[in-house]
């Protein structure tokens, strides 16, 4: 096809050319291109067949309203083609055919519409019961249009962005610019999105003029270049609004180009203030066959023509309810159309000026007319117009007809909001009855179509904007007041919704082949409400949501009911446009804490893991089982980088109260020089973090959390204290501080080599707390804790002292042959000792009780409130709780896996954790069972995966398994 190169409102380049592959063949387009207009310019007119009936589907729309242009492009099945940007070498694939687009086997289906009425699946194939799930099979094999590949990798750049602006303008057109232009004239951060490549928005293709005589698309550059200018203004091109959430946090994507780094990137903006300037998308016209290919919307023949030099058809009929289409159809002659007629469905209210053009160009108009049929079989070839009430009819030739009942205002940002809709009788929109604060409109979604009007309407939306933001922008608000009060409010809107035909093959919703027919058939069983209609007949629930039915659905109903009542719409969700769930996640960058004795871990062998937000080393050598590890703890002495651990100070009048809240023991009892091990609970009274507390002198304390907590534990504690106006300070030291364990017979030994302080028994007992020097230099906050099993200190130190303190200690331990352990040996040390670690013997059903550490909870200090105790108050005589339990497999060369199920004749619990204990030469684990299997002696019969009917059996044994006397830990 010929192009219309030489038009000043292109946004192609036609001297760079770019390819595509459909089906096996090479498809020339241009830079600029979407992948629908190369294809269309290559004479392709059937793009798609519909979901149900299969029925042909065309180029409708160009900003993905529906799914008629859903392709699989490069292995990506349902990519909207019509505005997914053409690149070289794309290869392009049609979906849910059976043979082509063209000649689609199943096309038959068409004929047996009779056979699926208004929610036929959910009354048929149920009887006998036999055959639904026979049916299910079929039914979900031919379900949806696209096909995913099990073995497909998503390739691309995916970036994300975290922003944040006074003022955020929702809508590139000339409303949106002249509003962020308004806004940054305060000094304020503004942010433009804009959904299309480019900006402009409905100015962007017309040659029609402003009061002053400059075309529009020219105007909508000279708007562009400004906001280009303004050092304030941060434009995003290319990018969807998806989500509005509380105080105006907005979410939006952006399509990377060709000079981007990333292929889409996630938006997150916490704005101050929101305008929204999505402008208008077209309100289908509903007749017979209005989907067949060669109908378009007028924004979408016009934007054929003028923006990718493309003529949309050769000889045409327009059949619309508004101005634009008849500018449409004058600028569409002029650059070569044919059109036989134009109907157009209001009887007065059109502009004079376009009434004589079309009648200067001898173009017949027919007032009060509408489309009513398309005739053809894979493309329209003439079309019947009738009066619109149905009493004369008149057919002419076509391959285009453009038709459009009317406009429809794009608030989805203002439904996601929980603005409350209403319909405006005039425009014929559902626009906000009251709007979400600090959110503003702007443009023609507001009802203006005059430009002089539109800009106003932006620019005075902008300076109220900037006022919600702090700005002092009162005068300028009045003046932008009085200026808008001027010029031509909002026009009166088409209020006709369909054709006056029997609606049979009248789609009301393309995407799910709804028909008006078929609204019918629900409202006459009883569904007389949009929202239960479009779940009945699943109008509006495919890819384009609510673009094609999301106006017309609740006035349809409305008309068809005689209701009383004002037409409701139904409700938008996020996202607003379909996004990759890949967009969703990011780059996925390899982020990760890292301790201060990462690179000397690396230095010593270490094979790290991903542990929550650290990395840490798990091995140090290649044997996983780490028996060299775990033997040499418990014979010898080691050391582990335990630096992951949470640490906070607490202090001030009311720290105390504060511990007491949270922790379930009875804080007042910690003493200086001691060390109070103790859990936090939630309200359900599941132990949620544990570790220990210090008292460092009246009114302060030092304690720890678990690595995982760490990050919300200062959280915590101010949500449950933050009604009581309690006076204390909260310090998160986690990544301030180091954590060095030396465990084993010789770690007295060792350490005694580098401090000059009494390490005796009766000096520095089990759980007891010191405050020392090392080397006279670094200061080191020193615990007796014996998590491991074995005579253990744990030394805390400034985190850029930590590498120093780590080879001072394993240059004093070289003569007895100290080594590093990792994660996964202190995991079976601790395991021997039957010692928790939260997430591996506890879950969400399991309280402080079913872990055995009820021992931790005084049950005197009701004045407290401390979480959980109300629910463990509760639970504390339950029966049939879980209940964490020692197990020995009764065969010791087979641990069982963790998470194996413990079974009878169903599921009884499962094996937290299990090793083939070094020390004790036994399996042995822990496990969470049902109470009645809690008994010692009781034989568990335990299911694995892929154990091919085999079971395993392990017996409940007393706990712990190694030193049940402690006598080596506190030695």
């Amino acid at each position: 096809m010929n192009r219309l190169n030489q038009l000043p409102t292109l946004r192609i380049t036609p001297s760079e050319k770019l390819s595509l592959n459909y089906r096996g063949k090479t498809v020339q387009g241009v830079a600029g291109d979407t992948v629908a207009t190369a294809l269309f310019a290559n004479g392709v007119r059937v793009f798609a067949r519909s979901l149900k009936y299969h029925r042909p589907r065309g180029l409708y729309s160009l900003d993905g309203e529906c799914s008629n242009t859903c392709m699989d492009v490069n292995g990506v099945p349902n990519v909207r083609t019509e505005n997914t940007l053409l690149k070289d070498g794309m290869i392009v694939k049609e979906q849910n055919v059976k043979g082509s687009a063209d000649r689609d086997w199943l096309a038959f289906i068409d004929k047996l519409d009779w056979m699926m009425p208004a929610g036929f699946y959910y009354k048929t194939m149920h009887k006998p019961a036999a055959v639904w799930p026979v049916a299910m099979k079929q039914i979900r094999k031919a379900a949806g249009i696209g096909v995913i590949s099990a073995d497909y990798e998503m390739k691309g750049q995916y970036d994300e962005m975290f922003i944040k602006a006074e003022v955020t303008v929702i809508g590139g057109g000339a409303a949106g610019m002249s509003a962020a232009l308004a806004a940054a004239e305060s000094g304020q951060r503004v942010v433009l999105l804009e959904s299309r490549p480019h900006l402009g928005g409905c100015f962007d293709y017309r040659v029609s003029t402003t009061a002053e005589g400059t075309p529009l698309y020219q105007r909508a550059r000279d708007l562009a270049r400004k906001v280009e200018q303004t050092g304030n203004i941060r434009t995003f091109r290319h990018t969807s609004m998806v989500g509005a959430y509380n105080n105006n946090l907005i979410t939006a994507f952006q399509v990377g180009g060709p000079t981007d780094t990333f292929t889409e990137r996630y938006i997150e903006i916490r704005s101050e203030s929101v305008v929204v300037a999505t402008g208008c998308i077209e309100r289908p016209l509903i007749f017979d066959h209005n989907e067949r290919p060669g109908v378009m919307q007028v924004g979408c023949a016009h934007r054929m023509a003028r923006t990718y030099g493309l003529l949309p058809g050769s000889e045409a009929v327009f059949s619309v309810g508004h101005d634009l289409g008849l500018e449409a159809a004058v600028d569409l002659f002029d650059l070569g159309l044919k059109i036989n007629c134009v109907a157009d469905i209001r009887e007065d209210g059109q502009n004079p000026e376009l009434m004589l053009a079309l009648a200067e160009r001898k173009i017949p108009v027919l007032k009060g007319w509408v489309a009513a049929k398309a005739h053809g079989g894979k493309k329209v070839e003439k079309v019947t117009l009738s009066t619109v009430e149905g009493t004369v009819k008149r057919q002419f030739p076509c391959d285009l007809l453009v038709a459009s009942a009317g406009l429809t205002p794009v608030t989805g940002p203002f439904i996601l909001a929980q603005a409350k809709m209403g319909y405006d009788s005039h425009t014929g929109y559902f626009l906000p009855t009251t709007l979400p604060e600090k959110m503003f409109p702007a443009g023609r979604l507001t009802g203006v179509n005059n430009p002089a009007a539109i800009e106003a309407s932006g620019r005075l939306a902008g300076l109220k904007a900037a006022a919600a933001a702090g700005a002092d922008m009162g005068t300028a608000v009045a003046d932008a007041e009085r200026a808008a009060s001027v010029l031509p409010g909002p026009e009166r809107g088409c209020k006709l919704v369909t054709a006056p035909v029997k609606g049979r093959k009248s789609f009301i919703c393309f995407d799910e082949d709804t028909t008006i027919k078929n609204i019918k058939q629900a409202i006459e069983m009883g569904f007389d409400v949009p929202e239960l209609i479009k779940r009945f007949t699943s109008a509006g629930t495919g890819p384009g949501q609510g673009g094609i039915p999301g106006h017309n659905l609740p006035l349809f109903v409305a008309k068809y009911t005689a209701s009383i009542n004002t037409p409701v719409p139904t409700t938008v969700r996020p996202p607003l446009v379909p996004t990759f769930l890949a967009t969703y996640a990011g780059y996925n960058h390899h982020m990760f804490k890292h301790t201060p004795l990462h690179d000397s871990q690396i230095a010593d062998g270490g094979i790290f893991r991903n542990i929550g937000v650290w990395q840490r080393a798990r091995y140090f050598s290649e044997d996983f089982d780490c028996k060299e590890e775990i033997l040499n703890v418990r014979n010898n002495v080691g050391l582990l980088d335990g630096s992951t651990l949470g640490k906070f100070r607490i202090h001030g009048p009311d720290a105390l109260k504060a511990l007491q809240r949270v922790y379930v023991s009875d804080m007042s009892k910690v003493k200086q020089g001691r060390i109070k091990y103790s859990a936090m609970c939630n309200d359900d009274g599941c132990v949620i973090d544990d570790g220990v507390v210090v008292k460092l002198g009246e009114n302060d304390y030092y304690f720890t959390t678990s690595s995982a907590r760490a990050g919300q534990t200062v959280e915590w504690i101010r949500y449950h204290t933050r009604f009581d106006g309690w006076n204390f300070a909260l310090v998160n030291l986690t990544d301030a501080l180091g954590v060095i364990n030396i465990s084993g017979p010789n770690a007295r030994k060792v350490l005694a080599k580098v401090v000059d302080v009494d390490l005796s028994t009766e000096a520095f007992p089990f759980s007891g707390y010191q405050e020392f020097s090392i080397a006279d230099t670094v200061f080191v906050r020193a615990m007796r804790l014996g998590f491991v099993g074995e005579l253990s200190y744990e030394l805390h130190v400034p985190a850029s002292y930590t590498q120093a303190v780590w080879d001072m200690l394993k240059e004093a331990g070289a003569e007895f042959g100290i080594r590093n352990f990792g994660v996964e040996a202190q995991n079976v040390l601790r395991m021997e000792k039957c010692h928790v670690i939260l997430g591996s013997e506890s879950e969400q059903r399991t309280n402080l009780l079913d872990l055995g550490l009820g021992f931790l909870w005084d049950r005197k200090k009701a004045d407290a409130k401390t979480v959980g105790a109300v629910a463990l108050r509760q639970a504390e005589k339950d029966a049939g709780r879980l209940k964490l339990v020692g197990i020995r497999m009764e065969d010791d060369n087979r641990p069982a896996r963790d998470g194996a199920l413990i079974v009878d004749n169903k599921v009884r619990g499962y094996v937290a954790t299990m090793r083939k204990s070094f020390s004790t030469g036994q399996a042995v684990g822990m496990a969470l069972v049902e109470s009645q299997l809690a008994d010692i002696g009781t034989r568990l019969e335990i299911f694995e995966d892929e154990c091919n009917g085999v079971r395993l059996y392990a017996r409940v044994v007393a706990t712990p398994f190694y030193d049940p006397k402690g006598e080596r830990m506190k030695s």
